[in-house]
């Protein structure tokens, strides 16, 4: 007999995750991807836009990859439902296509939530449970009314992210009850659509979908669902809700007065209630649990796990895994951080209160003195304000509600952490509650999809059978300190609230003052993109999230465009066009109107006819840098090779007539092959661009001196690259290595001749990876047979590739390399995610990083026509046509 599986799909703020939880056994399988969102042009900064096309490919290829992790058969998955992050909008048109998509962030409506609470806060928070927000779905349609209502004319249906997902799983659209609650349009005393409120704001309240509770079926997996997620068609597919609550519901947390906190990239602290309980003064949320009959009382700590992230990449900048070092590095500490005290991502909820979040950290040198272990005190301090904040939050919930329970539930991604679930004990002075599957949100709507296919009667009963207790911790040997340490945090936060509140409200006028560019794009302008450079999928989904994509990459299609009306046709209807190798020249631009950007993946952008795309105000960026890291890599490998003597050692073990276990044939390799580390050794960089700035990064971890001379960088940048500047001449007098990063110019033409190497130290080393026009070759030779030199690594030379009886390639101590430098697999990947940010800067009104023409910006705009060059402009540019297929 098969085993059986329930699936289920969590959409999240920063990834997406697919789920499979064997029934058998209750094990959980699970794969993620991530994903970000752009800010949406002409909101100010403050409005957000999900792309849900790319959402959707990429739960697909979690799902396919889960299903094979998990080793499921086409027919072992019983039912699948989808839980998403809160506070999301979505817009359907009359043919069920994507008009308007927003993330939990997305605050554009912020003027008009502040006018809805200032008018009528009271009559919306006793209705709808929350007291009107800029992220709630009703001032959302507020704001589309005056900024977007021709978007808003053309829509007939009103969901939220999950709820589309159900659809698009099975062509049944229904607003599921928890996640309706949480729009403020919802009246929770009748649990349906507050229909009278959602006229008073304008908006036709049948594009309100009929409501259903979570676990409810609402169709099987369409064929076209199944044949993406690699799935058999016909699966029952139940409705998900809401991920606090369906975390609640992944947690246990099914009976009246049980407590949950859920801690993931936001921080909910919710309790079950039997009845609908509002706190009076509307700091407190209200809204439906996904159990049928049960509401929950929420005190929300916003955004604690995204500020915890982003002050660990603070942190830790050059870790793989920054959070997990930093949840690592705050073991290491003490109870209280060693006197260091933060409230990042430590906010004790008022929902009436719309202001910048803020965050201090409070700390002396006189304390702390130690530099070497602050990282791990800092850590540790923000891990402890979290977890006063959670304990404040749960303080008022407890207080509204009147229920004090024995036991805290612990979800979501920091209950992982058994330092920071400790310490929210020994703050609470509570039991907490760790569960078996840490995505409590997942599994919740797992649960829901095992009631749709009718496994579990209700959702209660399949809590009770698939979540599990991993661990429960009791305060131990530091609660009575961590009890004194949040009674004077809580105090210091009460006392500075006011403080906090002015600079709040300073950095909200920098915020609001803010003009839009002359040159950003207006609001739900996604322009099309045409790509025909080498490109990964990543940077696909940069763009895919900013726009239309239609990817024909050169190389698939072993096609170049040779300009002309052949591009035009090409690119006809496209606003950017993203190229590598086709020619943009006179004629194309001329006879395409529409286009807006042209981005070119090449260091110099030869194949376009600069000129002529600025006479039409097009905006030409290009990808300098985009194999910079992969010739830094070369030249720091090249370091070590000659520093530890590799190309002899690694022939040593090769060489004939060597016997396993002959000592004396160890004994000389050990003296032939003692090398060097890099380690205290001065590296001087001759050129500090794009490649060398990388290498310099490179060596910082080796705890090398880096020197550099470049007459076009000055002293400040160097310490910013972690490299002192110095002059030529010192250059060559301190360094044991000698690496050259310079462009070639008629000025640095042999800059490395017989006087430069006579000026290097004696048994220094000489790489390049640059041009060969930088080095005078016999020079470079003479240095070595003099013995001046000690080695040199070379990937360029004068006539490439070099007669195998060249002079400096046939030398043993010389490594010689044809020209791999920049060749490598990731350069499509390295260049399309510098082409996505020019076009993501576009779009928001800034100057792209790399623009060759940065005088169209001005005049310039993403819709209408574009600059018409005067006619004599014109005749000179068909007559002087610049690019060519040679090029």
């Amino acid at each position: 007999m098969g085993r059986s599986f329930l699936m289920a799909f969590d959409l999240g703020g920063g990834s997406g995750r697919c789920i499979l939880v064997d029934l058998e056994t209750g094990a959980a399988f699970s794969t993620k991807r991530d994903w970000s969102y752009p800010v949406a042009p002409g909101t100010a900064g403050l409005g957000y836009d999900l792309d849900l096309e790319d959402m959707w490919r990429k739960l697909g290829e979690a799902c396919r990859q889960v299903v094979e992790e998990a080793g499921a058969g086409p027919g072992e998955i019983l039912g699948v439902a989808a839980t998403s992050m809160r506070n999301t909008t979505v817009l359907l048109d009359g043919e069920d296509r994507v008009l308007f998509a927003t993330p939990n962030q997305d605050g554009r409506a912020l003027g008009n939530a502040l006018m809805l609470a200032g008018e009528r806060g009271m009559e919306f928070y006793r209705a709808g449970g929350h007291w009107p927000g800029p992220i709630f779905t009703g001032p959302r349609l507020l704001w589309m009314q005056n900024n977007a209502p021709e978007l808003l004319a053309r829509a007939t249906r009103v969901t939220c992210l999950s709820d589309w997902m159900g659809f698009r799983l099975s062509g049944g659209l229904y607003s599921e009850r928890s996640q309706a609650g949480e729009t403020i349009l919802f009246d929770h005393r009748k649990r349906d659509w507050a229909r009278d409120l959602i006229a008073s704001i304008g908006v036709d309240p049948g594009m309100f979908p009929e409501v259903v509770g979570a676990g409810t079926l609402i169709g099987s997996l369409t064929r076209e669902a199944a044949e993406h997620l690699g799935l058999a068609p016909g699966i029952p597919v139940a409705a998900g809700g809401a991920d606090t609550q369906c975390g609640l519901l992944g947690a246990g947390c099914v009976r009246d007065g049980d407590l949950g906190v859920i801690a993931g990239t936001s921080m909910s602290v919710q309790q079950v209630c039997g009845d609908y309980v509002l706190d009076g003064e509307g700091r407190l949320w209200s809204g439906q649990h996904v159990v049928p009959g049960l509401y929950v009382l929420e005190s929300n700590g916003l955004l604690s796990g995204t500020v915890l992230e982003w002050f660990s990449r603070i942190l830790h900048p050059g870790s793989y895994d920054p959070l997990a070092v930093l949840f690592a590095a705050a073991a290491r500490s003490e109870p209280g951080a060693a006197g260091v005290y933060s409230t990042f991502g430590a906010h004790v909820g008022d929902a009436r209160s719309i202001s910048v979040i803020l965050g201090s950290l409070t700390m002396s040198h006189m304390v702390t003195p130690d530099t070497l272990a602050c990282r791990d005190h800092i850590g540790r301090a923000l891990l402890e304000g979290i977890a006063y904040s959670a304990w404040a939050n749960a303080g008022q919930v407890i207080a509204v509600s009147g229920m004090d329970p024995d036991f805290l539930d612990a979800g979501a991604g920091m209950s992982r952490s058994a330092l920071w679930t400790q310490i929210v004990s020994d703050v609470a002075g509570k039991t907490v509650r760790v569960h078996a599957v840490a995505e409590n949100s997942a599994l919740g709507a797992a649960i829901c999809a095992g009631v749709g296919a009718g496994v579990f009667p209700d959702l209660v009963e399949g809590a009770s059978r698939l979540v599990s207790v991993e661990r429960e911790q009791r305060p131990g040997e530091h609660a009575q300190k961590y009890g004194e340490l949040y009674a004077g945090w809580r105090e210091a936060m009460d006392k500075g609230s006011e403080c906090e509140s002015c600079m709040a409200n300073q950095m909200a006028v920098a915020m609001l003052s803010r003009a839009p560019a002359a040159c950003e794009a207006p609001p739900a302008f996604r322009p099309r993109i045409l790509v025909t450079a080498s490109m990964d999928d990543a940077a696909l989904g940069e763009l895919r999230g900013m726009g239309e994509v239609d990817f024909r990459p050169w190389r698939e299609e072993m096609s170049v465009l040779g300009g002309g009306r052949e591009l035009a046709q090409a690119l006809a209807g496209f606003d950017v066009f993203i190229t590598e190798m086709d020619v943009v020249d006179f004629e194309a631009l001329r006879d395409t109107p529409g286009l807006k950007m042209i981005i070119c993946c090449r260091v110099n952008a030869v194949n376009v006819d600069l000129e002529a795309a600025t006479a039409f105000g097009v905006p030409v960026a290009n990808t300098p840098g985009r194999n910079s890291g992969a010739v830094a890599d070369l030249a720091v490998g090249f370091m070590i090779m000659l520093a530890r003597k590799l190309p002899g050692a690694a022939t040593f073990l090769k060489q004939s007539g060597g016997e396993a276990g002959d000592l004396l044939r160890m004994a000389q390799a050990y003296e032939e092959y003692q090398g060097s580390e890099l380690w205290r050794k001065t590296v001087g960089l001759v050129g500090l661009g794009n490649v060398g700035t990388r290498v310099a990064a490179r060596l910082c971890p080796f705890g090398a001196k880096v020197i550099f001379y470049d007459p076009g960088i000055d002293a400040a940048e160097g310490v910013l690259a972690g490299a002192e500047k110095v002059s030529f001449e010192e250059l060559l007098r301190r360094s044991d290595f000698v690496s050259v990063h310079a462009p070639a110019t008629a000025a640095s033409e042999k800059l490395m001749d017989r006087e430069a190497f006579s000026r290097m130290k004696e048994g220094a080393f000489f790489i390049n990876t640059a041009r060969a026009s930088l080095v005078d070759d016999e020079a470079l030779a003479e240095a070595l047979e003099s013995g001046k030199l000690a080695g040199a690594a070379l990937d360029v030379f004068t006539v490439e590739p070099p007669a195998a009886d060249n002079r400096l390639a046939g030398r043993e101590d010389v490594i010689a390399t044809p020209h791999i430098g920049g060749n490598t697999r990731e350069i499509g990947a390295h260049q399309g995610d510098i082409a996505a940010d020019q076009l993501r800067k576009l779009l928001r009104g800034a100057s792209p990083d790399h623009i060759l023409n940065p005088g169209v910006l001005e005049g310039f705009a993403w819709e209408g026509p574009r600059r018409e060059p005067p006619p004599e402009v014109l005749e000179s540019l068909a007559r002087n046509p610049k690019p060519s297929i040679t090029s």
